[in-house]
């Protein structure tokens, strides 16, 4: 059976075991494993855009789709360095090089083969994993800035690692984005995951997280695809929203190079909310890993107005500014708003062992002319304002009662682990 559609959450340490932790990273595994070529389907297509990449077992996965014949097409940022994402790029990029194309070391997905095949030479008592270390072709590293919109230097077997100078699409910033599309799959076609965690390690036990899986949306499915390839090819933002509407779907993408507070998207969905609803009052659950600068401050600034006009507002945050914090400390002892610190030092380092890495913020009551509405507003975009103009990122709005529930059960297991604020009440 293939992957299921809806949402999937993780359990970090201390409070979830191997299974819980790695549920969301195991998730995309499944995926990719039950990609493969049929008669019926005989280009199947990976793409994946993730800011980190340490995963031993997730880059073991993807080499082998490739050498099963599907393409595989992987976007880094620019600061990730690990033996990991090293052995991704050397056996996906291996063929990707100028020069003649019976380079030796330009196999099948770096398969190492005799000589005689035009395979990788293999030294005595190597195996496959080490194999792939002991030669790194500098020709597969510098394929990293390519390809640009020749295919052509996808080599033969239309695989790449990709890793953007800065943002790919943006002035600087960075590759912030964590999604991951399947053209299809063994039970499903045209699969889209988009999620606040990366594939490593840390996303998986250091940090609550989110994933939401989209099936059978080609309308969705094409526009992120097609997203991928601008990023891959290095095609600048333009200053206007670029997203794409498919049912009870809204993706966004980011950066926006001229974006403002006029223009935020976030901003702008929250001023559609309402107070009074079908249900009583509008309830607005938030979970937010990164919150600061000006952005920051009047995102707060909307979402205490909310409150105060009769919402019912429940905040768990990750990282936010010491500002902001004790704005938002100032605001719970008013009891304007319901706070929760997600953070947790077990071993007094002075390093958070946990914390909500999930950015999403949850309505149930009235958006716009909906009385009865049921949003879930997700995605790997932090609440600053590089998030918005400088770094590629990915939103998603679901608008299913089914989405709104299962994340308020995982907002709910958030804030169970949480300490409520302010201290002083709870002493």
């Amino acid at each position: 059976m293939g992957p299921r559609g809806g949402a999937v959450f993780n359990v970090p340490e201390p409070y979830g075991d191997d299974v819980a932790n790695f549920r969301i990273v195991k998730k995309v595994e499944h995926a990719i494993r039950n990609t493969v070529r049929t008669r019926r389907h005989r280009h199947p297509v990976i793409h994946i855009s993730t800011y980190l990449l340490d995963r031993p077992t997730t880059v073991k996965t993807l080499i082998a789709a490739c050498r099963r014949g599907v393409q595989v097409r992987v976007i880094l940022d620019e600061d990730i360095e690990s033996r990991p994402s090293r052995k991704l790029i050397t056996a996906l990029n291996a063929d990707n090089v100028s020069g003649p194309r019976d380079d030796p070391r330009a196999g099948k997905c770096n398969r190492p083969l005799p000589p005689s095949h035009g395979g990788l030479r293999v030294e005595p008592g190597a195996t496959e994993d080490t194999q792939l270390e002991v030669f790194t072709p500098r020709e597969a590293y510098r394929s990293v800035e390519a390809p640009k919109r020749d295919s052509v230097t996808w080599g033969r077997d239309g695989s790449y690692v990709k890793r953007c100078n800065g943002s790919c699409r943006g002035k600087g910033g960075n590759m912030h984005s964590k999604f991951y599309l399947f053209s299809r799959t063994k039970s499903t076609h045209h699969m889209v995951m988009v999620s606040s965690s990366n594939l490593n390690r840390g996303g998986a036990e250091l940090g609550w997280n989110d994933m939401y899986v989209v099936k059978g949306r080609r309308t969705l499915y094409r526009g992120f695809k097609a997203m991928h390839r601008l990023m891959t090819d290095d095609v600048r933002a333009g200053g206007d929203k670029v997203q794409v509407k498919s049912g009870p779907y809204i993706a966004r993408f980011f950066p926006m190079r001229n974006a403002s507070k006029a223009t935020d998207p976030t901003l702008r969905d929250l001023k559609k909310i309402r107070c009074r609803s079908a249900f009583g009052r509008t309830q607005i659950h938030i979970s937010m890993f990164y919150w600061k600068g000006k952005r920051g401050s009047y995102l707060l600034d909307k979402i205490a107005d909310l409150a105060r006009n009769g919402c019912e507002v429940r905040i768990v945050y990750g990282a936010p500014s010491r500002l902001l914090a004790e704005r938002m400390r100032n605001l719970a002892r008013r009891h304007v708003i319901d706070l929760w610190d997600s953070r947790w030092d077990y071993n007094d380092d002075g390093w958070s062992e946990v914390r909500t890495h999930a950015k999403y913020v949850l309505v149930k009551g009235t958006v716009g002319t909906d009385r009865r509405a049921y949003r879930v507003w997700t995605g790997s975009q932090n609440w600053v304002a590089g998030s918005l103009s400088r770094s590629d990122e990915t939103t998603l709005n679901v608008g299913l009662r089914s989405a709104y529930r299962s994340y308020l059960n995982n907002w709910d297991a958030i804030r169970d682990h949480s300490r409520r604020l302010p201290y002083s009440m709870y002493r």
